[in-house]
């Protein structure tokens, strides 16, 4: 089967004479003239008056005719091979130009990103952000769409990274676990860690507001026509939720109390 497809596919890659099929549909007509032809040469007689030469183009009409078809189907052939080419020059451009328009999305974010960073003092891992807003926007199709369920991934990661680590602890607490898991957290939402301390709870929840505050002007970069202002509300509410959820559950385990130097709270 692979023979087969060879044979009769165009290659835009390689030049019109070194495909087969060119040569196939070139070929295929003198050949098959060439065996009407043989027979008809024994009746041939080597007269070259006009008459003889009539006689000659009278005799070989058929053949000819078959014959003639391969510079048909050569053009044909060609012509398929040059909108093959065409084709592929098209698409190698949209895709030259789609990934130069994802990398200057990307690039602009990261700049806009950065006077966010500056604004609340905390350095943001701008294209781990840009990956979890803009999930959908690759090198291959760039999209200025908003991702759906950015506030779910928070979540999720703020549970398995953070919350869950604290609630199997309780109800005793050390600031040193906090100090790890926190910044776990932090790293998978796009917030460089390695800087991050908490003292207390109101330093957490300090934090966890600044980084919703992050992701919503993260999310108001990407409001476009096709971004109604309703999709970024609606994912900075679960924002919201959850940290009004976990301060809830702060309050009820004793999570909130104030953390001693000791190590314990």
């Amino acid at each position: 089967m692979s023979i087969f497809n060879n044979t009769f596919k165009i290659d835009e890659s390689k030049s019109l004479q070194e495909n087969y099929i060119f040569w196939l549909a070139t070929g295929t007509p003198v050949a098959i003239a060439l065996i009407f032809a043989f027979p008809l040469m024994f009746k041939l007689n080597f007269d070259f008056s006009k008459e003889g030469y009539q006689y000659f183009l009278e005799l070989f009409k058929f053949p000819f005719w078959i014959a003639s078809s391969s510079i048909v189907f050569g053009v044909v052939i060609g012509r398929f091979h040059g909108s093959a080419q065409r084709a592929a020059t098209l698409n190698s451009t949209k895709v030259q130009n789609n990934f130069a328009n994802y990398l200057n999305h990307r690039d602009h974010f990261q700049k806009y990103m950065q006077t966010v960073s500056d604004e609340f003092d905390i350095k943001i891992d701008a294209f781990k952000i840009y990956g979890i807003i803009f999930s959908e926007s690759t090198p291959e199709l760039i999209s200025i769409k908003l991702s759906q369920g950015v506030s779910e991934y928070f979540t999720s990661k703020f549970s398995s990274e953070f919350w869950e680590k604290m609630k199997i602890a309780s109800p005793v607490f050390y600031i040193t676990e906090v100090n790890i898991y926190f910044p776990r957290f932090a790293k998978e939402v796009g917030i460089n860690a390695e800087k991050i301390k908490v003292t207390d709870y109101d330093c957490l929840k300090e934090k966890l507001i600044k980084i919703r505050k992050i992701y919503r002007r993260a999310m108001e970069y990407g409001f476009t026509r096709s971004n109604l202002p309703s999709e970024i509300e609606s994912e900075e509410s679960g924002f919201s939720v959850l940290i009004g959820d976990f301060d809830s559950w702060a309050m009820q385990n004793n999570f909130k109390k104030t953390w001693e130097g000791s190590g314990f709270f």
